[in-house]
């Protein structure tokens, strides 16, 4: 994700446009999971149910115990999550943010674009001139595990993207760190 954010911070110095970046990380993003919307969001994006009834029971009747000096407490159910330390559990977050994500901005129109070519000069701005073989991509948010960031090019956009992502957080039943929350501002370089 730092790779991408700095390649978009790059093309948009060379296009003397502002980009601002919220990065965003969720509390207790893999514990909080409802399972029950996860698996609807597997079968919304097509994951055989075959695959799905394989992974329920790894986290159907899930119980934990907790340890504090030496005293185990009784085992008590786990109801939300994916299962921690379990390979599969980022992807299937992974597969819950992007729902999430889409939700969100599903009627929004994003003003970040990134055209490029297909020919292997993907990165040289000077080529975009011709129109052959030239493609154009939203890029509205940036993923790397429970972290986002979120890039608009105005302050207004911004607030609403930030307002629009937290309405679906909470809808998903997720909650947003307000304290390890970050704002870049990339003003345009001097003319």
């Amino acid at each position: 994700m730092i790779f991408a954010a700095g390649q978009l911070q790059e093309k948009w110095q060379e296009m003397r446009t502002h980009l601002y970046t919220i990065f965003v990380d969720l509390t207790k993003a893999f514990d909080t999971v409802n399972r029950d919307r996860l698996w609807k969001v597997m079968q919304n994006f097509g994951c055989p149910e075959r695959f799905t009834h394989m992974v329920r029971p790894l986290h159907d009747g899930m119980t934990a115990q907790v340890t504090d000096n030496g005293t185990v407490s009784e085992a008590f159910t786990v109801t939300n999550g994916v299962k921690q330390g379990c390979v599969l559990a980022p992807t299937l977050f992974s597969l819950m943010f992007s729902a999430i994500l889409m939700d969100a901005y599903r009627d929004e129109q994003s003003r970040i674009f990134i055209t490029y070519r297909t020919d292997g000069h993907l990165l040289n701005s000077w080529r975009m001139q011709a129109s052959t073989r030239v493609s154009t991509i939203t890029v509205h948010d940036l993923l790397f595990a429970d972290d986002c960031a979120l890039n608009t090019v105005t302050e207004e956009d911004m607030q609403r993207s930030m307002d629009l992502f937290a309405a679906c957080c909470a809808n998903f039943g997720l909650k947003i760190s307000t304290a390890k929350m970050v704002v870049m501002p990339q003003p345009p370089p001097s003319a």
